[in-house]
């Protein structure tokens, strides 16, 4: 029983490295789409000016001159244009579809429908969310390559399109005073519920995708013993000559 004591303790530090790992991951990916929001709504801000400072030129020299008061208000379209252009809501998934869209494009949309919930969930629930944005970020790439039909397409399809929405929706619905103090019927609060749903939802996602990969660690057994074999045969230190 000793001996097993250190590597439990190594198994457990592993563990706590690749959880922190992880929620790094998923703060940087949610940082680099808020820099890339951001230059996107920059970048809009100053079309949208350049834009309409070339329709005042072009109404200045087509018009044979602005008038001063033309002049005067283009001092408040030109910004005005610039900060419409920067408020318009920029493009992404369609969380409102969220029960209608197919299992490869769930990941995206449940990133941006957790993103949009993040405020009203727990403090205590940020590493099950970012763990679950780490596996969302995973199984994007993963579903893109399954067809909608298969077995862990569809269990993730339900998951994501139907299960973990109504955990938080129904969490949300609680009254703000009501989540930490109202105890359920297992002795938990509605916060702590919420909190152990996101756990198993982040764990059936890890479970999902260790599967899907389940053939691409196969394969690269095989071919790490077809390597083995072809190059570490007769000479210890080198390819063997003649194949």
């Amino acid at each position: 029983m000793a001996s097993g004591a250190p590597f439990d303790e190594a198994e457990a530090r592993r563990r706590r490295l690749a959880r922190a790992e992880a929620m790094q991951m998923a703060r940087s990916r949610r940082w680099e789409k808020r820099k890339a929001n951001m230059a996107t709504r920059v970048t809009r801000g100053m079309a949208a000016f350049a834009v309409m400072l070339a329709a005042l030129i072009v109404y200045g020299w087509t018009a044979g001159g602005m008038g001063i008061g033309l002049f005067i208000v283009s001092f408040l379209l030109l910004p005005m244009a610039g900060i419409a252009g920067m408020l318009l809501p920029v493009g992404g998934p369609d969380v409102d579809d969220i029960d209608k869209a197919p299992p490869a494009e769930l990941p995206a949309i449940t990133e941006a429908f957790l993103d949009r919930q993040r405020k009203q969930l727990p403090r205590l629930a940020a590493p099950q969310l970012d763990g679950i944005a780490v596996q969302l970020a995973a199984l994007e790439k993963q579903l893109a390559r399954v067809p909608a039909d298969h077995p862990v397409a569809q269990d993730v399809g339900r998951l994501l399109s139907s299960h973990l929405p109504e955990l938080v929706d129904r969490y949300t619905r609680i009254p703000p005073l009501q989540r930490t103090g109202l105890v359920e019927h297992d002795g938990r609060t509605p916060e702590a519920t919420v909190v152990d749903g996101l756990k198993t939802v982040e764990a059936e996602l890890a479970r999902a995708s260790a599967t899907l990969a389940e053939s691409d660690r196969d394969g690269l057994r095989v071919q790490g013993k077809f390597l083995e074999a072809r190059y570490n045969e007769g000479q210890p230190g080198g390819m063997t000559s003649g194949r």
